[in-house]
């Protein structure tokens, strides 16, 4: 190969190099998985027609270019991007670099009620689980009314309610075993009887 050659095929291995760093770093997600209300930014690399946003409607499902709907609840974007990756390839382009972000997450919370000093909504924040110490810390943290052995979590999907003791809570967690809240669920500390 000659200098000639060298130097045109130096602005083709550069953007090779570039294009998989960046898709690394765009692809790479917090691990939280796409929600309804979340929105969305799809791109396909090199065909700048294909860029979407698209907000996530109720049903879960979006619409995209050629492919059609795709489920996008429940999972993340890494995810996303492989189906949306395969579905393309498979009839419509040859080895396509999908990039999906979230550009805005829909604002979810757990109310946390009772003996708390801020009895309210909390905010989950998008990058990282919330347990119902953290839950309970955000509202406040314990008054000097609360019982730290009548801790309740209503789970807003199944209505079910969870009875823990404050002691079993850290020693969940100390185990590495964190009892998470979930949007819409209820955290309620009781109230000591003297």
């Amino acid at each position: 190969m000659n200098k000639r050659q060298k130097l045109l095929l130096l602005p083709w291995l550069l953007g090779v190099f570039l294009v998989s760093g960046l898709q690394s770093v765009l692809a790479s997600d917090t691990g939280r998985k796409i929600g309804v209300g979340d929105q969305l930014v799809i791109r396909v690399l090199g065909e700048k027609d294909m860029d979407a946003p698209r907000r996530v409607p109720e049903g879960g499902m979006i619409n995209y270019f050629f492919i059609g709907d795709v489920k996008v609840v429940g999972k993340t974007t890494t995810e996303v991007e492989k189906e949306i990756r395969d579905l393309l390839d498979r009839d419509y382009l040859v080895n396509p670099q999908v990039l999906v972000e979230i550009e805005r997450y829909d604002e979810q919370y757990v109310s946390v009620a009772g003996q708390v000093g801020r009895p309210g909504r909390v905010m989950l924040p998008p990058d990282h689980a919330v347990d119902i110490i953290e839950a309970i810390a955000q509202a406040g943290d314990f008054t000097r009314l609360a019982s730290r052995k009548d801790i309740k979590l209503q789970r807003a999907k199944s209505g079910e309610v969870l009875k823990f003791t404050y002691d079993q809570l850290q020693k969940s967690s100390q185990a590495g075993k964190k009892v998470v809240v979930m949007p819409g669920d209820v955290v309620t500390v009781g109230e000591r009887i003297f």
